[in-house]
């Protein structure tokens, strides 16, 4: 069985990709892992295929805090005439955590939000 969960904030936007026929929304998430001295950032790269990546990729932006569960997959790609491998995590579902903050501090609201504003 290969799953995973992580948590984490998106250091910039996601991005919509054509890959063939199909759609797919990259985006990484800074996750800190251990406390005090030994504490690290571990960067993850992610990927939502098709209709679940369209419809999401409007509302993964800077500083967005996500909760990922996924499968880890592996691609080989050539960099400098040597083998590379890199992981990505296939997100099989994605929810929200805290909005970005703006330069006062104060939670930026989200699409729905703004949407819930309108008023006609």
């Amino acid at each position: 069985m290969n799953n995973c969960n992580f948590s984490g904030r998106l250091p910039r936007d996601a991005e919509l990709k054509d890959v063939g026929q199909y759609k797919v929304c990259n985006f990484s998430i800074a996750s800190d892992v251990g406390y005090g001295e030994n504490k690290k950032t571990l960067w993850i790269d992610c990927a939502i295929w098709g209709k679940q990546g369209e419809s999401l990729v409007q509302y993964l932006s800077k500083g967005q805090q996500v909760f990922i569960n996924g499968e880890l997959s592996t691609r080989e790609y050539d960099k400098d005439g040597m083998t590379k491998t890199s992981l990505t995590v296939r997100v099989n579902s994605l929810d929200f955590g805290s909005a970005p903050k703006n330069a006062d501090g104060q939670a930026q609201p989200n699409q729905n939000q703004l949407d819930d504003e309108i008023p006609f």
